[in-house]
């Protein structure tokens, strides 16, 4: 410990706090992903991170603050992967529906806990559905600007029915039980939809 208590085992305290809030966004999304919000207690949560209670709250105000930096991580690692393999893709309108949509439900899918926690939990807290809906209308938005869609509220409501219905695939996805279905068959299904809802507008 040195410089007035502000290092300890070669670490100061920005860097284990980095280091708590880290454990604690681990934690988050195992139990918010595989037990579910109303067992996630901050307690066990808590325990699982390896940091006590009060440490916690020096973290994050609420239960409901952690689940939404755990959403909030999953999606930038969403926007992440995706993004750059759409704004590589040089084919037909279709074929970049299938690269963002194969995208979007592999990064979900291939870690069920961050599906279950972007298309269950945050619905299941309650107090998230305004920043779920705002991350609908941010996809919704990518959606009318990677298909052409119309300028205009016809326009918008037809992206946002679009990314309601990847939505509710998934969440219908993380409703089945273990071992769940392949989700080939959903990007398949998807794509369908996408490109009969759009090709007319391209003519």
């Amino acid at each position: 410990m040195t410089d007035g208590g502000r290092v300890y085992g070669g670490r100061s305290e920005p860097e284990r706090r980095a280091d708590r809030r880290g454990r604690l966004l681990t934690a988050g999304l195992e139990l918010f992903g595989t037990e579910g919000w109303s067992s996630a207690t901050i307690e066990r949560l808590c325990a699982a991170a390896g940091v006590a209670t009060r440490s916690f709250y020096e973290e994050f105000s609420s239960r409901e603050a952690l689940l939404r930096a755990v959403y909030e991580d999953i999606m930038t690692g969403v926007v992440a992967t995706v993004m750059p393999r759409i704004e590589a893709a040089t084919g037909s309108v279709e074929e970049r529906i299938r690269l963002g949509l194969s995208g979007y439900v592999g990064y979900l899918t291939e870690d069920p806990r961050r599906a279950r926690v972007a298309h269950r939990e945050v619905r299941a807290a309650g107090v998230l559905e305004q920043d779920r809906h705002a991350m609908i209308l941010r996809f919704a938005e990518l959606i009318a600007t990677q298909t052409r869609l119309q300028s205009g509220p016809d326009g918008q409501i037809l992206a946002v029915a679009l990314a309601g219905a990847v939505t509710e695939v998934l969440v219908d996805w993380v409703a089945k039980p273990e071992p769940r279905p392949e989700t080939a068959p959903l990007v398949d299904a998807l794509v369908r939809l996408y490109v009969a809802a759009v090709t007319p507008l391209q003519a």
